[in-house]
């Protein structure tokens, strides 16, 4: 039985002194004290002697742990992806300066995977030679490589064997302004290869072949299905600091070249192409004519416009003796695919580093495993300037990491985004790091929520609705109940700044944690649609953080089907935070959602600004609600964690008039418990469940906030 504590209960906490500003009254406090915690309450600082924990699971991110302890700070964490792409996606900015993406790759990939660099530049070199700076280049590439460009015998040189020679001929068609950027471009890169070099020079060649072959991450780690023991002996010899400074030059080279070829503004007389092998892969230059590109084995493609095709690994790793993998499309609506499954492509780093990089058309990208952003062991980016672009993928793709990182960056345009599942922003396994950000248009993702369409289907939802791990998913390898090997998951971020967008999505999406994994979805403004099932929306399982952030607009938070899990939902030592900043949002759910904890979760829900409507079913577990187990009251000595924890489910509506409205029967009437301006807790203080450090309570008022939310307004 619930307990209603009316209008004059919240009048009395007013005036009871807790009134910050213009009677502006610190809500969260007020819930806290209500059940005797503080701030220093809510999270989780596990200790060595807490049997039977999982504390010693490997690859946590530096993020992980304080965030476990603090997951107010959740706000703060997300809220800075959100910043980075204001400043680096602005418009006048990404056309006055060239060291956006740079920033971008730092920002939300690099600095959350490791602590020793900090973005103060690249450290780009000039162009080798100012007579002949591509070719200069290119031949550094033969002599790094240790491989000649001249062959002589019999004191002869043959000159059907001179590189160099077909080279410079080769380039004769090219302006004179560009061969000096492709020479300061091909330069960097190759010194971008020498690092990707240092980082996996541990690792044996057996290993990285091993790990090259492997498709199936998607599908096999979740719960421990398949051990690939070089995944861990790779992940013990990597120099990541190497190989992400060879990343962070890579795309920094990349902008610094599409930067200067726009300032120079040139037309072309006449068109060009230049298809060259080198030891580290094919160099391809094509003019403003329509391309057909096989993309395989390429080092370097740079179109200067036409709406071309691409097929094959552009701009991706497409073999291990193959690290760095560039493509730069300045103009022109083109057409990325792939049609073989094996293929990587399009912005992807398996032990190394795939830059894709178009800027400007209405684009189609079309991919398999991994691709349009995504990386094992390495770094892959995908980065879309401005246009109408739709983008499809199966799995492991569009801001997708495992180990590694996956960037998939759009900074314009109405954008469609569907795939299968582990991506749209997906950190796997090994603390991987998958972002994807969009700044500005009305959006569409999608991942695919039917397993009538293709089959990931969940047995939360009777394997009908998929298992999408997407749209903001920190996922990891719970190998408990298999093999040991249990992996930490890493950081899974979607972030869209402004727009009318709408997020489609089945299961484990939307600000979603599993196995020590951090999920964030931030949206900046617009009026959204979270459309999406069963364990989404600000929610997660077994030892995580989650949360969805959205700053304002009139929203519209949807559950179908099995219908959620969701709203600030915690299982099993889960922090699940959600928050809406403002607007007239709408909220629907059948079970378990709306700020509720189990199992030693903290649930927070909180809704700050509005006239917003609730639907849910009655009888069931939500608007501030935690399920008591006999464990909490009754220590285990095997498994006492439990009895140690504290946990909370607290809802916290302030402002505005809201309705709270439960179905019953196929009947809708406005429920009695949850109202306007009121308190209510989840049991009576006589029941014998009360307590044990573990409370749910709901607050809705019609002034107040939370202090921890205002911090960054200024």
């Amino acid at each position: 039985m619930m307990k209603l504590f009316g209008v004059a209960l919240v009048a009395i906490m007013i005036m009871s002194g807790a009134v910050f500003g213009q009677n502006e009254m610190d809500l969260l406090s007020q819930a806290l004290d209500s059940i005797g915690f503080t701030r220093e309450d809510i999270g989780y600082q596990p200790k060595g002697y807490w049997t039977r924990f999982p504390n010693d699971v490997p690859y946590r991110l530096k993020s992980f742990d304080d965030l476990f302890a603090e997951p107010l700070k959740l706000y703060d964490f997300g809220k800075s992806f959100g910043e980075a792409m204001r400043i680096y996606c602005d418009p006048e900015r990404l056309d006055s300066l060239d060291d956006n993406l740079y920033q971008l790759t730092f920002f939300l990939g690099v600095e959350r995977k490791l602590g020793g660099m900090r973005s103060y530049g690249a450290n780009l070199v000039e162009a080798p030679d100012s007579l002949k700076p591509f070719v200069r280049a290119v031949e550094n590439i033969f002599l790094a490589a240790g491989e000649k460009t001249k062959f002589i015998s019999f004191g002869q040189r043959y000159g059907f064997t001179d590189s160099i020679a077909e080279l410079e001929e080769l380039t004769e068609t090219i302006p004179l302004e560009i061969r000096l950027l492709l020479g300061q471009l091909v330069e960097n890169l190759r010194e971008a290869y020498y690092w990707r070099d240092l980082g996996i020079r541990n690792i044996s060649e057996d290993i990285r072949n091993k790990i090259f072959q492997i498709r199936d991450l998607s599908e096999t780690q979740a719960d421990g299905q398949k051990y690939y023991p070089e995944l861990d002996d790779a992940a013990g010899l990597i120099d990541f600091e190497s190989l992400f400074y060879g990343g962070l030059k890579a795309v920094a080279a990349a902008e610094q070249f599409e930067k200067a070829v726009s300032d120079l503004n040139l037309e072309f007389s006449e068109d060009f192409e230049l298809d060259f092998d080198t030891p580290y892969g094919r160099i391809v230059i094509n003019g403003t004519e329509n391309n057909q590109i096989d993309g395989n084995n390429c080092f370097l493609i740079v179109d200067f416009g036409g709406d071309d095709n691409y097929t094959g690994s552009a701009g991706a790793t497409s073999r291990y003796d193959r690290g760095v993998s560039v493509l730069i499309d300045l103009d022109g609506n083109d057409n990325y695919s792939t049609a073989n499954s094996n293929d990587i492509s399009f912005g992807a780093g398996i032990l190394g580093i795939g830059v894709c990089y178009d800027v400007s058309g209405s684009d189609r990208y079309r991919g398999k495993v991994f691709s349009q952003g995504a990386g094992l062991f390495g770094i892959g980016i995908l980065f879309d300037k401005e246009g109408v672009d739709d983008y499809k993928a199966e799995t492991s793709a569009q801001g997708c990491g495992y180990f590694g990182i996956g960037l998939c960056i759009d900074a314009a345009g109405n954008d469609d985004y569907y795939l299968y599942g582990d991506g749209q922003g997906m950190g796997g396994i090994g603390g991987g790091i998958g972002i994807l950000a969009d700044y500005s248009g009305n959006d569409v993702y999608t991942a695919e929520p039917y397993s009538s369409v293709v089959d990931r289907g969940d047995y939360h939802s009777e394997h009908v609705i998929n298992s999408n791990n997407a749209q903001g998913v920190g996922f990891g390898r719970r190998g408990d109940g298999s093999d040991g090997h249990s992996y930490a998951g890493g950081l899974g971020v979607i972030v869209d700044i402004s727009g009318d967008d709408q997020y489609i999505s089945g299961n484990w999406s939307l600000g979603c944690g599993y196995w020590f994994g951090t999920g964030i979805c931030y949206d900046g403004e617009g009026d959204d649609l979270y459309k999406s099932v069963y364990f989404t929306q600000a929610s997660g399982a077994h030892f995580c953080n989650a949360a969805l952030i959205d700053e304002a607009g009139d929203d519209k938070h949807i559950l179908y089907e099995t219908a959620g899990a969701a709203l600030a939902f915690g299982w099993d030592f889960t922090n699940a935070l959600f928050i809406d900043r403002g607007g007239n949002d709408e909220y629907e759910a059948k079970m378990i959602s709306y700020g509720l904890a189990q199992l030693r979760s903290f649930a927070l829900f909180f809704e700050m600004g509005g006239a917003d409507t609730y639907k849910y079913v009655e009888g069931q577990q939500g608007f501030g609600a935690a399920s008591f187990r006999p464990d909490f009251a009754e220590p285990k000595l095997l498994n006492p964690y439990t009895y140690y924890a504290k946990s909370a489910g607290i809802f916290i509506d302030a402002s505005g008039t809201d309705n709270y409205i439960l179905r019953q029967d196929d009947k809708e009437a406005a429920a009695e418990i949850y109202q306007d301006n009121a308190i209510w807790f989840t049991l009576d203080k006589d029941n014998p469940n009360f307590g044990h450090n573990n409370f749910g309570i709901g607050i809705d008022a019609d002034t107040g906030h939370i202090p921890e939310l205002g911090v960054f307004d200024n």
